[in-house]
């Protein structure tokens, strides 16, 4: 059997394990210093908006909404966006 460790438990080390497990890739172990997703992970919020600067940035996140829609449960649920602004 194929033994594989992936190091570092963050949103791509867990997805990259997550899937090698799915796709039968063997005995996989995934380890981290921390805690899973406890890094730079931790501090992302994960939001898909479409407020940029420019419109190239607003049509590529207009088009992305399609492609997470197509992932569905468990990799996407929208719930919606929110900013507060101050004047």
């Amino acid at each position: 059997m194929t033994r594989i460790v992936v190091a570092g438990a963050g949103a791509i080390g867990a997805s990259v394990a997550y899937h090698l497990a799915l796709a039968g890739g063997g005995d996989v172990l995934l380890v981290d210093a921390g805690e899973v997703a406890g890094g730079a992970t931790s501090k992302a919020m994960g939001g898909v908006r479409q407020q940029f600067s420019t419109a190239a940035e607003v049509r590529l996140a207009r088009d992305s909404i399609g492609f997470f829609e197509e992932l569905g449960p468990p990799y996407f649920h929208q719930v919606g966006y929110l900013f507060l602004a101050t004047t």
